[in-house]
């Protein structure tokens, strides 16, 4: 059986004369049997010309066919909830899960503090990125071709994804590319909060952790949103690593984890 790929990239234009530049808008994509390709493209297209952050400029959607044989199949990361009061405490939970990860390469000599005050200020650092940060843990580098783009992660979607719909399903979505990234040669953790405003849950993830979802991160209404993969060197090429986040066709077996997820404290 056949599968098409199928992305959609809406901006808009913001500014004029020489401070003008391209703002994100809105982005999905999925992998979908040939029988579904017109209505996902059409669900996307609705997508993107009714999303919060305003009418885009330019829509773009890429239809590429892949065959059943390059795609690898992946079981979810297991989900646990953090419910917490306040944004601040959010990020206090995600900072807690991931510095023990840093701290197991060349920066394992500072204190859980100084590892906090890095990954906050990488993250700020994200914020107008288009991909994610690919930070190596071993020698505290930034390892993305083009810091400015980012690296994507790209190619995926749930075994059980041919549904059509235009609304986004931020928990499906995240389960989804969290599982690409961990299972990611040399991938360590990846750290995640949504640009959409309208929208305060973030996660960190890991084969380790599994996929942690931290119900509060940010305020809502703020479009500051970033991603963060934390990368050993010692275990893997970077450019290995690279070429399976934006390259490697993989379907995720996704069942209702909303209905099993545990909860952390």
């Amino acid at each position: 059986m056949d599968y098409y790929s199928l992305k959609m990239r809406a901006s808009q234009q913001v500014g004029e004369g020489e401070n003008a530049h391209e703002q994100h808008i809105s982005g999905a994509e999925r992998i979908v049997a040939r029988e579904n390709v017109e209505a996902v493209c059409s669900a996307m297209v609705k997508r993107a010309m009714t999303h919060s952050k305003g009418d885009p400029d330019f829509i773009n959607v890429k239809i590429e066919k892949v065959h059943e044989s390059d795609i690898r199949i992946l079981k979810a990361l297991p989900v646990t909830r953090v419910d917490v009061d306040t944004w601040q405490e959010g990020l206090e939970k995600a900072f807690e899960l991931i510095t023990p990860l840093m701290g197991n390469g060349s920066d394992n000599q500072r204190s859980s503090q100084e590892l906090r005050e890095k990954l906050q200020e990488l993250l700020k650092a994200t914020f107008p990125m288009r991909g994610a940060m690919l930070y190596d843990i071993a020698t505290g580098k930034r390892l993305e071709p083009d810091q400015d783009r980012g690296v994507r992660a790209t190619y995926m979607d749930a075994l059980q994804g041919n549904v059509v719909d235009s609304c986004k399903n931020h928990f499906n979505e995240a389960i989804v590319l969290a599982t690409k990234v961990a299972n990611a040669p040399g991938m360590v953790a990846e750290f995640c909060i949504s640009d959409d405003p309208n929208y305060i849950t973030g996660y960190v993830a890991s084969k380790e952790l599994g996929y942690v979802r931290i119900m509060k991160m940010k305020e809502m209404g703020d479009e500051n949103g970033g991603r963060i993969f934390l990368f050993d060197s010692r275990k893997a090429d970077a450019e290995e690593c690279i070429d399976y986040l934006q390259k490697k066709k993989v379907l995720v077996e996704v069942v209702d984890s909303r209905r099993v997820q545990g909860r952390m404290t």
